[in-house]
């Protein structure tokens, strides 16, 4: 995708703040329209976190009352001093990373800002996302508990609906969301699952 030149509102308020991306505000949104931080010492799980803007939020937000996962293929960009923060390097694909990920779960929330390396073919990075989308749902509903939420990132391109109805057989409620803070040029949105219902 095409960079931007002049930064923009959020990407400002981001660097003033001290978040490595702009995306953090995307987040905020969302769990603050669906309520999704209420327990006191929930478990988090962030796919796909690098730079860290997403984890580094969410620990901001639980204020040592809860615990972060994290993982990605890349480095992060941030070394938070937190006990309750742990950092997984490798990929979701992985059979041992996702036992990893297994054993500090279950998770009352999976949040996911992943996207693919993209190409500039919009069909190709669509069809991309979506995989993408596929493995992160295949491994939330693995990992979270009874009740859970999940949070992903998708390139538009005519398959949410698809996506949104293989979500709703694993939660009550399930469906789309474009938050104030996408770029209006950008064809990202996110999907969202809410009471996750353990099989």
């Amino acid at each position: 995708m095409a960079g931007y030149e002049k930064p923009d509102f959020w990407t400002l308020k981001a660097k003033k703040e001290g978040y490595p991306a702009r995306s953090v505000y995307k987040l905020e949104e969302i769990v603050a329209k669906f309520g999704l931080i209420k327990s006191t010492g929930p478990k988090i799980l962030d796919i796909g976190a690098a730079p860290g803007s997403w984890s580094l939020w969410l620990l901001r937000k639980l204020a040592g009352r809860g615990s972060v996962t994290a993982v990605d293929i890349q480095d992060l960009g941030i070394s938070p001093p937190d006990p309750n923060f742990n950092f997984i390097k490798g990929s979701i694909l992985d059979e041992a990373i996702r036992a990893r990920l297994g054993q500090s779960g279950p998770y009352s929330l999976v949040v996911s800002d992943a996207a693919p390396s993209t190409t500039g073919n919009r069909l190709v990075d669509q069809a991309r996302s979506e995989e993408l989308v596929e493995s992160v749902m295949d491994l939330a509903v693995h990992v979270l508990a009874p009740g859970g939420s999940l949070i992903m990132k998708i390139f538009q391109s005519g398959e949410e609906k698809r996506l949104i109805t293989q979500l709703k057989a694993h939660f009550t409620q399930a469906r789309g969301y474009k938050p104030d803070a996408c770029r209006a040029q950008s064809f990202e949105t996110y999907l969202v699952g809410l009471g996750f219902c353990k099989s």
